[in-house]
């Protein structure tokens, strides 16, 4: 029980680590990707809480397991937000919005989960209830690998990939799990209701998905780790920008073209088309009153040069 209870607070921690740089990454730059993540997250942190009383708890366990019997509705709340927030998060990647077909899935899946409860107890209704959400997630495998044919940044094309792995087999890894422990380790008499509401191969999957996300994060904010080393420049790029009148976007596209980024590289990092980065690279140059790229850095030096001879 100790390295139960252990293992819990430690996939908590994992989580709420994950969240925290989401929640952290959406304040800063404002983008939806990172605020559904975040409660992509928080659905997990939710899901891992219910189950971990479920284990340590047995009055709570025998009613949760009574109630899911009957009407499932704290699970099916559960897996309609992972649903939603996980189809919301690839549809940011590949930069549209979610579709009619989209919507219809997801009122498929919820019809689903709210009619297959109404059948007769038994294994084969529970495996039935959990079929629903697996196909759901082998159909985001599917969508991943439509988005890797799309016209997006490289750096959404190489997420996309991995999820596509990452969904594809763990779907069809969750429904083996589940077709065991449902007939062979769970208990529907009528006596008696015992299920074991731990899916390994779903915490595994969630693990995976939170390394995944660390790697991202912690390779997107790396960067902040030299500004910090030289403030001072840091400071002036500032200055600069805000004498120029630049927005917040510009500003951050006028950094990345300091340190000599090309525009595909610049959209791969901001999580924007090339379309944009363009617009707001020609913007730039208006500003700045420049017709080449090459004249940047030259104008740059000469501003910090004017403002040392001041100091």
């Amino acid at each position: 029980m100790i390295a139960i209870f252990v293992y819990n607070i430690l996939l908590i921690i994992l989580y709420s680590i994950t969240m925290t740089f989401a929640i952290y990454a959406y304040l800063k730059e404002k983008n939806n990707l990172f605020l559904w993540i975040s409660l992509y997250l928080a659905f997990f942190i939710f899901d891992n809480t219910i189950i971990y009383m479920t284990e340590f708890l047995n009055s709570f366990a025998q009613s949760y397991d009574q109630a899911f019997m009957s009407a499932p509705a704290v699970k099916t709340i559960i897996f309609m937000g992972n649903a939603f927030f996980s189809i919301s998060i690839l549809a940011e990647l590949q930069k549209e919005k979610l579709s009619p077909l989209h919507y219809a899935l997801l009122l498929a899946l919820a019809a689903w989960m709210i009619t297959i409860p109404l059948m007769d107890n038994s294994a084969f209704k529970v495996w039935l209830y959990y079929l629903g959400n697996q196909l759901f997630l082998f159909y985001l495998g599917i969508y991943c690998w439509r988005g890797t044919k799309k016209d997006v940044p490289l750096l959404n094309k190489h997420y996309l990939k991995q999820l596509m792995f990452i969904n594809l087999f763990f779907s069809i890894l969750i429904i083996i799990e589940d077709s065991f422990v449902i007939f062979n380790v769970d208990q529907y008499s009528s006596l008696v209701t015992k299920i074991y509401n731990r899916s390994v191969s779903e915490d595994i999957f969630s693990i995976v998905i939170c390394v995944l996300l660390l790697h991202f994060f912690i390779k997107k904010y790396q960067p902040q780790k030299e500004k910090t080393q030289n403030q001072g420049t840091s400071l002036l790029i500032q200055d600069f920008c805000q004498d120029h009148q630049f927005t917040q976007r510009e500003t951050e596209i006028f950094i990345l073209l300091l340190s000599h980024r090309t525009n595909q590289e610049i959209a791969d990092q901001l999580f924007l088309s090339l379309g944009t980065v363009k617009t707001h690279v020609h913007n730039i140059f208006i500003k700045l009153d420049i017709k080449k790229r090459t004249q940047i850095i030259p104008l740059f030096e000469k501003y910090k040069e004017a403002i040392e001879s001041t100091v």
